[in-house]
């Protein structure tokens, strides 16, 4: 069988922010894509297996920047139910060691129709809030990080101020001192590994940026300074609205402190994400899931989180690109994925209607007609599994595993 696939006459939009193109051609060889542009201007092998999908759009998969995914049966099976909501690669923030041995083993074809994880490890102080290997002062601190590096960490991720979750702390409290943040920053540079850090407010989200962090996460409490100084030094911004979304608290009725706390975030938290986008910060998406399971599917907070972005002042486009090529660039990982350009991983949606026109497309599974990734099919829905050539003998859907 052919290497090659032609997927055509679909409307492309390929993740770098470039108008769609309205007929058009993504050419995969492998795993990668060759080359997207317009149809009749991109040359097809006579032996390439040609995929006509016409009426519909054909974009990247889906990245989600923050999600907490370790090593047992339960993120198998959260990493395939992404897979087939169209969330082709999920960095998770608390994956650590045992997250490591899956995302080897999802890499290496062991673990079948999963999402690719991005895994990272978790530096954290006493009592801070997040918790996997607890290091206090900046020599400990040094050394943790190059364990995580050793166990094969593809980023760190630490806290600069608590949260919403424990009942004895609140997103004011400081966690690591700056001290501290420098030498975990510094330490993770020098191994060539991006810093995500948990930071709701000042002083934390100030001691970040000073200490020369690459992404901030949450912020439902940042001010201006904060905004304005993510922005001075480039770093990504990954607001995480999700959180505090009305439907986010609804999520959670046995924790009555974290409904007041993150309502009383809820405006703070938007005013800040639109300053953001107002002077040009690089915005991510990531959602913090999968969270309750009340009132939540897996796969719903990623499409949902595009819709709160929108809502802040992102265009459509502007969401597709941080959820594909912003989100790669931000966690180094831009050489493989992100967009549908030449030498990429061929991560491919294939959806009904024009998400440009109306992003909860996403948001619906039966719109997702499929998903390639690193061009194979890995999920179709019932109706156009004879258009993908999918053997019926092999299904797509995981074994016992229910939405």
């Amino acid at each position: 069988m052919s290497e090659w696939k032609a997927i055509v006459h679909g409307t492309l939009i390929d993740g770098t922010g470039a108008a769609p193109v309205t007929d058009s051609v993504v050419l995969v060889k492998g795993k990668r894509v060759v080359t997207a542009g317009a149809y009749g201007a991109v040359e097809i092998p006579p032996d390439a297996q040609e995929i006509d999908v016409s009426g519909k759009t054909v974009m990247p998969g889906l990245i989600d920047g923050h999600a907490h995914v370790g090593g047992d049966t339960a993120a198998i099976q959260v990493l395939q139910l992404s897979l087939q909501r169209g969330i082709t690669t999920v960095c998770s923030v608390s994956a650590n060691t045992s997250g490591i041995k899956l995302r080897d083993g999802i890499d290496a074809g062991q673990v079948r129709g999963c999402a690719r994880l991005v895994a990272g490890c978790v530096v954290c102080p006493t009592h801070g809030h997040v918790k996997f290997r607890t290091a206090d002062g900046p020599w400990e601190v040094r050394k943790a990080v190059r364990e995580m590096v050793m166990a094969g960490a593809d980023f760190i991720k630490t806290a600069a101020s608590g949260g919403f979750w424990a009942a004895d702390e609140k997103c004011s409290v400081r966690n690591y001192t700056l001290e501290e943040l420098v030498a975990l920053a510094d330490e993770a540079h020098a191994w060539d590994r991006p810093v995500v850090v948990h930071a709701h407010t000042q002083p934390g989200i100030g001691n970040s940026i000073e200490a020369g962090v690459d992404q901030i996460h949450h912020g439902a409490f940042i001010d201006e300074v904060g905004v304005r100084g993510i922005l001075e030094k480039q770093l990504y911004y990954m607001p995480t609205l999700r959180v505090t979304s009305d439907r986010n608290l609804d999520a959670w009725p046995d924790r009555p402190w974290m409904i007041q706390e993150m309502r009383e975030s809820q405006p703070v938290h938007r005013a800040g994400v639109r300053l953001a986008h107002e002077i040009g910060v690089k915005i991510c998406v990531g959602t913090d899931y999968p969270g309750s399971a009340h009132g939540w599917k897996v796969g719903d907070a990623t499409p949902f989180e595009l819709q709160e972005l929108i809502a802040c002042g992102l265009s459509p486009m502007e969401t597709i690109v941080a959820a594909t090529k912003t989100n790669a660039e931000a966690f180094r990982k831009e050489a493989d994925l992100g967009t549908l350009t030449p030498g990429k991983f061929a991560d491919i949606l294939v959806v009904e209607g024009d998400p440009l026109q109306d992003i909860g497309i996403l948001y619906h599974q039966e719109t997702i007609n499929v998903v390639f990734k690193e061009g194979e099919v890995a999920s179709a829905d019932e109706a156009h599994k004879h258009l993908y050539r999918v053997r019926l003998d092999q299904p797509l859907r995981c074994q016992g595993v229910k939405d």
